[in-house]
C-alpha cells in the first residue's frame, strides 16, 4: 500500500486530478485502518463522471489530462535534478525539439519528396501532349486545343490520384503532420501555465528565473522574450518561403504567399498575447522558436540531408548562400523601385 500511495502521490501534485486527489484524501483519512475500499471510491467517481457533459469530458480527456502530465513531469525534473525553473523549462524545450520536432521535420521532408515524385511523373507523362498543344496553338487550331486541354486535365487528375495511392501520400496529410507538432506545443504551454498558477509551485517559480525575468509567473517586464519569439519565427517563415525564380508553378506561388501571410498574422497575434503571459510560457515559446529555426537551417545542409537519406535541396550544394542571395536581390530591387518612385 505504501508503494501505491507513492505512485498516486507522484501524479497528484495539482488539484485538478480529482480521482487521485480523492484517493489520497480517503487514504489519509483512513490510514489507521489496514485497508481502503477503493471500489466504493471508484464507483462514486464513475457516477460523477457520468453526470458531466460531453464537452467537459472531451476537455478533461484531450486537453487537461495531457497538460497535467506535462506539468507533473516538469515538476519531477525540477525536484529530482535540482535545476532552477528556467533551466528545467529550457531542458524540456530542447528535449521536446529534438525528440518531437526533428522527427516531424524529417517526416515532412520525406512526405514532400514523395509528392514531388508524383508531380514529376505526371509532368513527364503529359509533357509530349502539352508540346503538341503549343504547336497547334501557334498554327491557330483553337477548336481542337480546347478539347485536348480538357482531356489532359482529366488525365492529369487520374495520374495524380493513382500516384497518391501508390506512394500513400496526399497533400492533406501534411496538415496532420503539422498538428503532431502543434498539439504537443499546446500541451507544454498549458502545463507551464498550470505550474505558474499553482499555489504549490508559485513560491519557487517566482524566484527561479534568469536575468531580467526573475519571476517566471509574471509577464516579461521589458517585453524582450516576446520579441525573441517573434523575430526567429518571422525569419523561419521567410526562409521556408524563398523560391528560385521561374522554378515554381504560379498557382503554387500564390498559395504559398497566402499561407505565408496567414502564418505571419498568427505569429504576430501570439506575440501580442505573449506580452501578457507569464515569462515561463514565453521562455518556452522563445527557445522553441530559436531551436526550430536552427533545425530548419540544419536540415538544409547537404551533408545532413545525405546522412538522413533525403534528396538534395532544390537550391543545390549551397542552399544557404543561394537563399541569402535571392532574398538580398529581392530587397535591393524593392529599395531601388522605391527610390525610383520617389524621384517621380
Amino acid at each position: 500500500m505504501l508503494s501505491c500511495r507513492r505512485l498516486i502521490f507522484s501524479y497528484s501534485h495539482f488539484p485538478l486530478h480529482r480521482i487521485t486527489s480523492s484517493l489520497l484524501t480517503r487514504y489519509n483519512s483512513s490510514s489507521s485502518s489496514s485497508s481502503v475500499d477503493l471500489s466504493t471510491i471508484l464507483k462514486e467517481q464513475s457516477i460523477y463522471f457520468e453526470k458531466k457533459s460531453t464537452s467537459t469530458i472531451a476537455y478533461e480527456t484531450f486537453v487537461q489530462a495531457p497538460s497535467e502530465f506535462v506539468a507533473n513531469s516538469l515538476l519531477q525534473i525540477h525536484d529530482s535534478v535540482g535545476l532552477p525553473w528556467w533551466a528545467t523549462i529550457a531542458l524540456a524545450t530542447i528535449t521536446f525539439r529534438v525528440a518531437v520536432g526533428a522527427s516531424i521535420t524529417v517526416s515532412q521532408q520525406r512526405f514532400i519528396e514523395r509528392l514531388q515524385t508524383v508531380r514529376r511523373v505526371v509532368t513527364n507523362e503529359l509533357e509530349p501532349r502539352i508540346k503538341t498543344i503549343n504547336i497547334q496553338a501557334m498554327k491557330g487550331k483553337t477548336a481542337s486545343i480546347v478539347e485536348e486541354k480538357k482531356s489532359i486535365q482529366r488525365e492529369a487528375r487520374l495520374l495524380t490520384k493513382r500516384g497518391y495511392q501508390e506512394l500513400n501520400v496526399h497533400p492533406g496529410k501534411l496538415l496532420v503532420l503539422a498538428l503532431f507538432g502543434s498539439i504537443p506545443w499546446l500541451y507544454f504551454t498549458f502545463g507551464i501555465r498550470m505550474i505558474c498558477m499553482s499555489p504549490m509551485t508559485l513560491p519557487t517559480i517566482s524566484q527561479e528565473g534568469l536575468l531580467w525575468f526573475q519571476n517566471l509567473a509574471e509577464s516579461d517586464p521589458y517585453g524582450i522574450l516576446p520579441l525573441g519569439f517573434l523575430i526567429p519565427s518571422l525569419i523561419g517563415i521567410t526562409f521556408n518561403s524563398i523560391e528560385k525564380p521561374g522554378s515554381a508553378n504560379p498557382r503554387l506561388l500564390t498559395a504559398s504567399r497566402i499561407q505565408r501571410t496567414l502564418t505571419r498574422v498568427v505569429v504576430t497575434g501570439f506575440t501580442l498575447i505573449a506580452f501578457k503571459l507569464p515569462a515561463g510560457i514565453v521562455l518556452f515559446w522563445t527557445l522553441n522558436s530559436i531551436l526550430q529555426l536552427s533545425q530548419t537551417i540544419f536540415f538544409e545542409l547537404p551533408r545532413v540531408r545525405n546522412m538522413l537519406g533525403l534528396q538534395p535541396s532544390r537550391f543545390g550544394s549551397q542552399p544557404l548562400r543561394i537563399r541569402w542571395t535571392i532574398w538580398r536581390d529581392k530587397w535591393l530591387f524593392f529599395l531601388r523601385t522605391l527610390k525610383w518612385f520617389s524621384k517621380l
